[in-house]
């Protein structure tokens, strides 16, 4: 106890607040761990968005017959049980490309048809309807569908209204012709669905619409996946595409934009290191306050050994001063970036600061990992504790006589 009265007396400058050069130190901290947790949260959020993103719209995993259609449901999930006992819910899908036209515009589209008695349980489009109902069914003979909030908003396109798409499909008469083939939909609802290339395409119906719209019969595209745990999607997919084959071909969360979460994760070291210069920067700055210290308290220091303090002791007692700097330092620091790292969550709703078009998604989370916040607590009180050496032996060194002989 009595070393952390000394830590507390050298660190006041024997007053009852903290000397100037004392709060400078620990500022320089505070902004360094600071910066370093709005930048970890942040770079966190944006990979946590982007995932929650695809998995909603995706799934954890997703499995497709190649070149033909998958005709029996039961079949399928039975071989995705047995290779998977990990799979909790599946849901089977049919994927087309059409085109959509009006308002002297054309655009691809991908319809996308899913058993309304299973999506819930696979995907989460209800909780990204941002106007409108998650309907399936119909309306005077007409299917719903659901749209993205771009293609919406491209079209001109309002809760209830009844717009049409084009699908091309072969001439019966002439395979190199093609009959294209038009229905109507009545808009139930508007989905933000986290990615721009996502809400500029997708047009969601019921499976059943989707396979009369196609004449497929009962056929489907493939099936969706829903996991106990999303982190084993590519374990599972790896598995799946061993048992089933070269027929089929299987796909996890993770890969849909492999490269953009490759680059985030070396992004994510590459800003740690980097501003982790700031809190370097900040333990230099906590070095000379501890050698200053020590050139002030050279008397202070020298009756300490007349009265029996050891090299070690007045050693520990300016370690402990390092690690105080440390802590507190790092305490106000992660204060301050958590309430700027929501700061920045809340700026969002009201100032565009990412354009979709560019990023691929409009708003970032901000996600707080518990590992990235002990890393930095680590980091940071190693960093300092290593900065107190060299003034704490210097302090251990001095001769005690010339210190009393001035004094």
């Amino acid at each position: 106890m009595f070393h952390i009265w000394l830590v507390y007396k050298f660190l006041s400058g024997g007053k009852r607040v903290f000397s100037a050069p004392t709060v400078m130190a620990l500022l320089g901290m505070a902004l360094g761990v600071a910066s370093l947790t709005v930048a970890m949260g942040v770079v966190s959020g944006f990979e946590k968005t982007l995932k929650t993103a695809i998995i909603d719209v995706f799934g954890d995993v997703m499995l497709v017959r190649k070149g033909e259609r998958v005709q029996q449901v039961e079949a399928i999930t039975k071989e995705i049980k047995k290779v998977a006992p990990e799979a909790r819910f599946y849901t089977p899908f049919l994927e087309l490309e059409g085109i959509m036209a009006g308002q002297g515009k054309v655009s691809g589209i991908l319809i996308q048809g899913f058993d309304p008695k299973s999506v819930d349980k696979v995907l989460n489009f209800r909780s990204r309807i941002t106007q409108g109902v998650f309907k399936f069914g119909r309306k005077d003979g007409l299917p719903y569908a659901l749209v993205g909030k771009t293609l919406a908003k491209n079209y001109g396109l309002t809760i209830g209204q009844e717009f049409k798409v084009v699908l091309p499909m072969p001439s019966r008469s002439d395979s190199t012709e093609f009959a294209p083939k038009v229905t109507t939909f009545v808009l139930a609802g508007i989905l933000n669905l986290g990615k721009a290339e996502y809400d500029d395409r997708f047009v969601v119906t019921d499976l059943k619409a989707a396979q009369e719209f196609a004449d497929l019969g009962d056929a489907f595209s493939g099936v969706r996946i829903k996991l106990q745990n999303s982190n084993d999607a590519a374990e599972v997919a790896r598995r799946l595409q061993a048992a089933l084959g070269p027929q089929y071909w299987t796909m996890d969360w993770s890969e849909v934009n492999k490269n953009l979460f490759r680059a985030v994760t070396i992004e994510r070291l590459v800003i740690f290191f980097v501003i982790l210069v700031m809190v370097i920067l900040a333990s230099f700055n906590i070095a000379s306050n501890l050698f200053v210290s020590v050139l002030k308290r050279y008397a202070d220091i020298s009756v300490l050994r007349a009265v029996g303090f050891s090299a070690k002791d007045i050693n520990r007692v300016f370690i402990l001063q390092g690690l105080a700097f440390g802590l507190v330092g790092t305490v106000i620091g992660f204060i301050l970036g958590i309430i700027l790292a929501y700061a920045f969550e809340m700026i969002q709703s009201y100032v565009v600061l990412l354009p979709a078009e560019t990023y691929h998604i409009s708003h970032i989370g901000v996600d707080l990992r518990p590992v990235d916040m002990i890393s930095i607590f680590v980091v940071s009180i190693l960093i300092c504790l290593v900065s107190s050496i060299v003034p704490a032996r210097k302090a251990a060194r001095l001769n005690p006589v010339e210190g009393l002989r001035y004094e």
